[in-house]
């Protein structure tokens, strides 16, 4: 798992923070608000107050060696920035930042973001998903707190292998439900093909098992 830095606990980067942290990884939640810091300094490895509007305080927190940043500082644009730029900066490979429309995104994007949020087409939850995974799937979907739908690329143990040879269902404990070909996505299967490279699926199943079978090897 990915040692992460968040930056804002308001209810995307609080969502965030917590679901990964179940999920085993490190976080360090910041923010400049203390009764934030406190509502979630149980719940994560290191809770920190700080203004990151003020000179040098993001290079003094210590999180030069993260492996990825969360920016979700919500509408305070400005700080979003500041913080995008000198963790990039910083080398921290991976910065995902939040924004509130398509320009902040394209903004964030250019001074650094690797992936940029639009919180009312993405959670905190799939976010914090999709990291634990490695990066490996894209969470569609929750059915539940332990049922997902996901898109996966094809593992590479499964190239060259049908689904009958795989079975999924028998093996892991879910469900193939589509594929996706060159972009189009296809619900009808033919179970004898083998899978090529370039291919993605569409996995219906338990959180755990998912995240057994997908997550980073």
């Amino acid at each position: 798992m990915k040692d992460v830095a968040v930056f804002g606990i308001g209810k995307l980067g609080k969502t965030f923070a917590v679901t990964y942290s179940k999920k085993g990884g490190k976080v360090f939640a910041i923010d400049r608000r203390q009764e934030r810091v406190d509502g979630i300094a149980e719940d994560v490895t290191y809770a920190i107050r700080a203004d990151v509007t003020e000179e040098n305080v993001v290079e003094n927190l210590g999180i030069n060696n993260v492996d990825a940043v969360v920016v979700a500082l919500g509408n305070n644009f400005e700080a979003s920035i500041i913080v995008t730029t000198i963790c990039k900066s910083l080398g921290i490979p991976y910065i995902v930042a939040s924004a509130m429309d398509k320009l902040q995104a394209d903004v964030l994007m250019k001074i650094g973001a690797d992936h940029v949020i639009l919180p009312e087409s993405e959670t905190g939850k799939r976010l914090a998903n999709g990291m634990a995974s490695g990066g490996h799937f894209q969470d569609i979907a929750d059915l539940s707190d332990e049922f997902s739908i996901i898109e996966t690329k094809v593992p590479k143990e499964w190239i060259g292998k049908s689904l009958i040879e795989l079975n999924p269902r028998k093996k892991f404990g879910f469900n193939v439900i589509a594929e996706k070909v060159n972009g189009v996505y296809k619900n009808n299967i033919d179970a004898d093909k083998p899978f090529g490279d370039q291919e993605s699926i569409i996995v219906i199943g338990d959180n755990e098992k998912l995240l057994r079978v997908f997550k980073e090897g």
